[in-house]
């Protein structure tokens, strides 16, 4: 008897927690896959990008969505059986919040499994592939948007390019006629070819020509200088600083945030453990919250479950933020808030078990 209503129940709980993670998994990575394709039409993004940057995006929606989908599947699921008496029917066989987190805990175990990899490392080792992806297809972007036949510009405006024809892999190009200006001081030379070349210890973007000749002077004036070159590089792009640097907090691993004494760091490590904790108190807070008195509609306490989970998500992102500007000590982090909750959680019990925590029988 006991495992037939376990089972029932955690079915239930799997159906509309399941049915609340696709509505607003679909809706955000729609969201998220507009302004991706924004990003790739303004070039801010490379093409190639897509997937990795929406798979990156789509991984941390739905671990951040879990913890509210199976909240509000708890509360969706109780509170129909509330409204159909079918809660009356089994207080009345001695099945009390005891048996009722058995179902929870079977439904709630494996998301929280999947919340802790995905928060503790997949997320951070997706976005730094998608990461590699765009610096890349922003290394090629000089590159990939050029035309031969006809004269291009840099990115800075600066240098202006023409050249006869490009490789098949858009790398390297032949007969070359380059023009650069700085202030009143002109530069035009002519190379048989030219590629590509990316500083590793910058990640400036070099055009590396030769050989050929270049002519130096002012216009107007009778003096120019012209030197006959076998190879030399032009800096189409400076990064200003090495790539390793620009990794942010969210693409670090374990590793490296938990040997980091930055304020960001710490916070995001901290960050990172909270999420899957989210999970397993709201799942501890839905079901006595999920009571529904007689003559009350279906849904009454689901806006009580918003709010729950809008103060819950505003005090972890305040805590963060003042983390992160070292205004908050570390060792109490995002714990407080947790303790909050739980305490919010035991005496929900306490009121609807008139004085116990998990009396039996009593619903």
């Amino acid at each position: 008897m006991g495992n037939l209503i376990t089972g029932y129940l955690a079915r239930e709980i799997l159906k509309t927690s399941s049915a609340t993670l696709l509505v607003l998994f679909v809706i955000l990575v729609s969201n998220a896959l507009g302004r991706v394709l924004a990003d790739i039409a303004d070039g801010d993004i490379p093409q190639q990008a897509l997937t990795p940057v929406l798979l990156s995006q789509s991984i941390n929606i739905l671990s951040l969505l879990l913890p509210i989908s199976l909240f509000l599947g708890i509360v969706f699921a109780f509170g129909r059986m509330y409204k159909d008496h079918e809660i009356v029917v089994m207080n009345a066989c001695g099945i009390g919040y005891r048996e009722f987190y058995k179902p929870v805990a079977l439904v709630l175990l494996p998301a929280l499994v999947f919340s802790a990899y995905a928060s503790l490392w997949l997320n951070a080792q997706v976005q730094r592939k998608a990461q590699a992806i765009i610096d890349h297809g922003e290394n090629q972007h000089e590159f990939q948007q050029i035309k031969s036949g006809q004269f291009n510009q840099s990115k800075s405006g600066d240098l202006v390019f023409f050249m006869e024809s490009v490789s098949d892999d858009r790398q390297e190009l032949k007969n070359i006629i380059i023009s650069q200006t700085r202030d009143d001081y002109r530069v035009l030379e002519t190379a048989d070819s030219g590629r590509q070349k990316i500083e590793e210890s910058t990640g400036d973007l070099f055009l590396v020509v030769g050989p050929g000749e270049r002519f130096e002077g002012r216009p107007g004036d009778v003096e120019h200088r012209i030197i006959s070159y076998g190879q030399h590089g032009i800096l189409l792009e400076n990064r200003n600083q090495p790539s390793a640097s620009r990794k942010r907090s969210e693409q670090m691993t374990l590793t490296e945030l938990w040997a980091s004494t930055t304020p960001g760091h710490r916070a995001e490590l901290h960050w990172r453990i909270a999420v899957p904790i989210v999970l397993l108190v709201l799942g501890l807070v839905a079901v006595p919250l999920a009571y529904i008195a007689p003559r009350r509609g279906r849904f009454g306490k689901v806006g009580y479950a918003l709010l729950i989970y809008i103060v819950y998500f505003n005090l972890l992102a305040v805590t963060r933020a003042q983390l992160e500007a070292n205004a908050f000590p570390v060792v109490l982090n995002f714990w407080w808030v947790h303790l909050v909750f739980l305490g919010l959680a035991f005496v929900l019990l306490y009121q609807r078990n008139r004085g116990f925590i998990f009396a039996r029988g009593a619903a």
